[in-house]
């Protein structure tokens, strides 16, 4: 597969660029990012489905100026796909073909469960493994959904409701709310009973943006959208309110401007979604339709989906910024083995290994920003990079201790903007020093073999290497517990 690969999606409402470059096999990243909200959509609602002129020229120049990033990243491969709008429009294959010979751009428009299925595939990859949950994407001329049980997509629906044509619709014409719900709610018939589920899914820019008010509004301390979760029943009264609100009040609710025309109309789609479904909670998700169709190029003889033990944030931060590997594995083993031998000692829940693990195998990839203050650079760079296969509360527990693994212990103070996400301050002061002594054992890079247990309150460490480096930094070390640590 091409080292860079511009995806592009040409929706009823923006047309979006995401350009990815491969790292490894399966690791890749995100280098650029651009959209424009050319609304090619716009007005065709009102005249059976045909794309208006205007709109077609935004979205012309767009694509026009997409190529020019294309060219400039030297981008070997594009992909272009166009949803709900010019699906619909009996105009459609001029555009294509106008873009197709102007700008070398093939688009392949894809019928609504493509869409539907590209969207989930983005979202199983990005997100924790998802057992049992429906995701939605609410876009200008249509929504998605996609059943997921066991991490498989089971089914897939499009409906024919979406921000802008509702907004064209009714809302613009001032039409009662009671009469957009009717048109919903008759769409919402052709959904199958086997699609209900307590987990949404939200995919999109309206339930994206939902989820980023909803942080600003309860302080939440992370700036990272993917991932988020919250609790339905705690946000249906603010969701109601922007459904009822004129577009003035829209700024008192905290929508951005950008999105005056359009809130209203996805936050009524969702509601009655949430309402019909009786979820409880929703997971954001920052991938969607475009990251599926790179997943699915990408992972076209795995099923469309990476192994259960592979973490894309986790395997891309590794080949771009790993000293030495080796090591880092390691620290890792060690870690690990210290957490079993002092268990009688900590008394920590097992589960905290795998965190433990990870921050292991990330201590060191500050180094390659800058060497003095790496953990700091470390931790910053992991908030916000470490985002895809892990939740919140993993991903800060982990900055944590890459933060404080150079023989130092958090303190309260450093812990409080987090704690509502992080596990008790006992927990992560073992888990920080327990990572703080697997590093300090291999000082002399030597990956020497240990023998780790406790007896007689003393951490016995039996090496085949003399560890001289090793005793002196353990030495600087602040234990959390009192015993002894004897090395041989």
């Amino acid at each position: 597969m091409a080292k860079r690969t511009a995806i592009i999606d040409i929706g009823s409402n923006s047309a979006r660029m995401a350009i990815f470059e491969r790292s490894s096999r399966f690791g890749f990243h995100l280098i650029m990012e651009t959209k424009s909200r050319v609304r090619i959509g716009e007005g065709a609602y009102n005249f059976g489905g045909l794309l208006q002129d205007v709109a077609l020229e935004r979205a012309f120049k767009a694509l026009e100026e997409f190529k020019n990033i294309i060219q400039s990243l030297h981008c070997h491969k594009v992909l272009c796909v166009a949803t709900s709008a010019l699906r619909d429009a009996p105009n459609a294959p001029l555009f294509i073909k106008k873009v197709k010979d102007a700008l070398g751009i093939h688009i392949k428009v894809i019928d609504g469960t493509k869409e539907a299925y590209y969207g989930a595939v983005g979202a199983i990859n990005y997100l924790k493994k998802l057992d049992d949950a429906l995701t939605i994407d609410i876009g200008g001329g249509s929504t998605e959904l996609a059943r997921i049980q066991n991490g498989t997509i089971i089914d897939t629906i499009s409906l024919n409701i979406g921000t802008v044509r509702l907004k064209e619709l009714f809302f613009d014409k001032k039409i009662p709310l009671n009469e957009t719900r009717a048109f919903i709610e008759n769409e919402l018939q052709k959904i199958p009973e086997h699609f209900l589920s307590d987990t949404l899914i939200g995919i999109g820019g309206t339930l994206r943006s939902l989820s980023k008010i909803i942080m600003e509004k309860t302080a939440y301390p992370l700036k990272t959208v993917h991932a988020y979760e919250y609790d339905l029943e705690s946000h249906k009264e603010f969701i109601d309110a922007i459904v009822t609100s004129d577009v003035l009040g829209l700024k008192n609710l905290g929508v951005r401007k950008d999105r005056y025309d359009t809130m209203r109309e996805g936050c009524i789609i969702f509601q009655a979604l949430y309402t019909k479904f009786a979820s409880k909670r929703v997971i954001t998700s920052g991938a969607g339709v475009r990251e599926g169709a790179y997943l699915c190029d990408l992972l076209r003889a795995h099923k469309h989906t990476f192994s259960s033990d592979f973490k894309l944030s986790l395997r891309s931060i590794k080949d771009r910024f790993a000293i030495t590997e080796k090591d880092d594995l390691y620290v890792n083993h060690v870690a690990l083995q210290l957490f079993d031998a002092l268990q009688s000692v900590h008394m920590i829940d097992s589960k905290y290994k795998v965190e433990l693990a990870i921050a292991a195998q990330l201590h060191s990839i500050g180094i390659k920003l800058g060497f003095y203050q790496n953990q700091l650079h470390g931790f910053y760079f992991i908030l916000n990079n470490l985002n895809y296969g892990f939740t919140h509360e993993q991903k800060i527990l982990i900055a944590m201790l890459v933060k404080f693994h150079a023989n130092k212990l958090p303190t309260l103070e450093e812990i409080i903007p987090y704690q509502d996400l992080l596990p008790d301050v006992n927990t992560l002061t073992w888990l920080s020093f327990l990572l703080s002594l697997a590093k300090a054992i291999n000082a002399d890079f030597s990956r020497g073999k240990l023998e780790c247990y406790y007896q007689n309150h003393s951490l016995i460490i039996k090496a085949e290497n003399n560890l001289f480096l090793a005793k002196e930094q353990i030495k600087q070390l602040i234990k959390p517990a009192s015993f002894a640590i004897i090395l041989k």
